[in-house]
């Protein structure tokens, strides 16, 4: 499978949501409706729970979602977010009484405000990449979101970043229905006739469009028109002929009572857990393991792939522009919109080393609430490191924690003894120090977790240890199945959750 058919399909299993059209408030472009007798045809129907499955743990070999900035970037650059933010969807919340009002909020009084827009690179990897431009700010969100699409055919100059609308697009209006948080955007012709083609440029081109207009406050949905009227699909493979809502492209919690062995013999502390997808909070994952310091196995929505465009972050920085990127915080800030998170979301730095055990390279671990869900972003610096180093996204996982039982594997656990009376790996021999190192696996985190002994038996081979994490307890119930006692090594038997932490 390509990656532009994991892209596509991926959204039409979840960015493609059925929604009635909205009713247009006045000066919204109609959509048409359905023709008698049933729903339009499509071309590529398709939007099975195994295809869902496919096209995510493909997606997250290539590809990207993309959102919104939200924190001040530099000089004379506001980015705006929500009254909202924080709300439990993780969107901006939709006010109750909004006509009348203008919606670009807060500080109305600012006369420039920042959008983030979406281009293609030039290497055809990792589309589209996200651009901050600050515009004089309008009085309304229509005028606002025209100004974003119309940004769309403007990329920055001297940078290896291209637009992803086709030749000779012309936008007809935008407008948007306050009530519906829906933008309506309406293409000349051109945007179709011109399009080269191809699922994964048909799928960038939409993903632009939507989640650039997505980032802006009170937009959640996106209906794109033709000459006035909706179009089934842009090349022939992405249905769009209803209001498409923002993608978020991440790992997924397993499932309630699933729960992934243990990696290697020797998996080292930060180990990433198995991810499965799942509709729930329009999330697929894809299977990672691997350390924080960049060992062969995170799941690669690797950045640094693309030489073209870190060189030209790292220049920019290297002139005084785009100072946000040599903070890990900041720069998980602006860059996760790639993946669908908003710049509004909650940023927490974990961990920091100058140089990550492996790698050599500057790297961190940054954590990220969208909604109710928690997020790890894996952060590196691959072209310097220090100060003016560039810091860019190496892999996302979900901090879900994954509980239930995991039966004894007897021939992995005899050889982690093997290693422990060969001197190697001792911390095996604490149970604090076991969930600590592979509590990664159940998505337990070694640098953010409070971990706690409550019990130890080491006549019966038992052992007792409660995590915080994310601000619940869980317990974590071990055994010595080889050997009892004190060279005795310890397996993870069972996670179970405990009760909501009250501090």
């Amino acid at each position: 499978m390509s990656s532009g058919d994991s892209f596509f399909r991926a959204w039409r299993s979840l960015s493609h949501r059925r929604h009635a059209l909205p009713v247009p408030a006045a000066g919204v472009a109609p959509p048409l409706a359905a023709p008698p007798g049933g729903r339009r045809r499509r071309t590529n129907p398709a939007r099975s729970p195994a295809a869902l499955v496919a096209a995510l743990l493909l997606l997250a070999l290539v590809l990207a979602a993309c959102g919104e900035a939200g924190v001040t970037g530099g000089s004379n650059e506001l980015v705006i977010a929500p009254d909202g933010a924080g709300a439990q969807d993780g969107l901006p919340a939709a006010s109750a009484d909004l006509e009348g009002t203008p919606a670009i909020v807060p500080n109305p009084g600012d006369e420039r405000v920042t959008i983030t827009l979406f281009f293609g690179s030039r290497s055809g990897l990792l589309d589209p990449w996200p651009w901050r431009r600050t515009v004089d700010r309008p009085q309304r969100t229509a005028d606002l979101a025209r100004i974003a699409v119309e940004n769309l055919l403007d990329p920055p100059p001297n940078s290896p970043f291209v637009s992803v609308l086709p030749r000779g697009t012309r936008i007809l209006s935008v407008s948007v229905d306050d009530s519906q948080q829906t933008a309506y955007v309406n293409f000349s012709e051109e945007f179709v006739k011109n399009h080269p083609g191809g699922s994964y440029g048909e799928a960038v081109t939409i993903h632009a469009i939507v989640q650039t207009l997505t980032g802006i406050p009170g937009i959640r949905r996106v209906q794109i028109l033709v000459e006035g009227k909706p179009v089934e699909t842009l090349a022939g493979h992405i249905a769009i002929d209803q209001p498409l809502e923002r993608l978020l492209i991440v790992p997924g919690p397993v499932p309630q009572g699933a729960v992934p062995g243990p990696a290697a013999a020797d998996e080292p502390a930060g180990a990433a857990g198995s991810g499965a997808a799942g509709a729930e909070g329009g999330a697929g994952g894809a299977a990672s393991s691997g350390s924080a310091g960049g060992d062969a196995g995170w799941t690669p929505w690797q950045m640094e792939r693309d030489d073209a465009v870190m060189n030209f972050f790292q220049g920019e920085v290297e002139q005084g522009r785009m100072q946000w990127l040599t903070d890990p915080v900041e720069a998980a800030r602006y860059l996760a919109t790639t993946y669908g998170f908003y710049g509004w979301d909650e940023y927490v730095l974990l961990y920091r080393t100058d140089r990550g055990e492996g790698s050599g390279l500057g790297e961190a671990l940054v954590r990220v609430r969208h909604g109710d869900s928690y997020y790890t972003l894996h952060m590196i610096q691959p072209r310097e490191q220090g100060d003016q180093g560039i810091w860019v996204i190496h892999d996302i996982r979900s901090r879900a924690v994954q509980t239930g039982r995991k039966p004894v594997d007897p021939e992995l656990v005899q050889g982690w003894q093997q290693e422990v009376d060969n001197g190697a790996n001792l911390w095996r021999l604490d149970p604090v120090d076991t969930v600590r190192r592979q509590g990664g696996l159940y998505g337990f985190d070694p640098y953010s977790d409070e971990y706690t002994l409550v019990e130890m038996d080491l006549s019966r081979g038992q052992a007792l240890v409660r995590v915080k994490h994310d601000g619940l307890d869980y317990e974590v119930v071990l055994v010595q199945p080889v050997r009892r006692g004190e060279k005795g090594v310890w397996w993870i038997d069972t996670v179970r959750f405990g009760t909501e932490a009250t501090s």
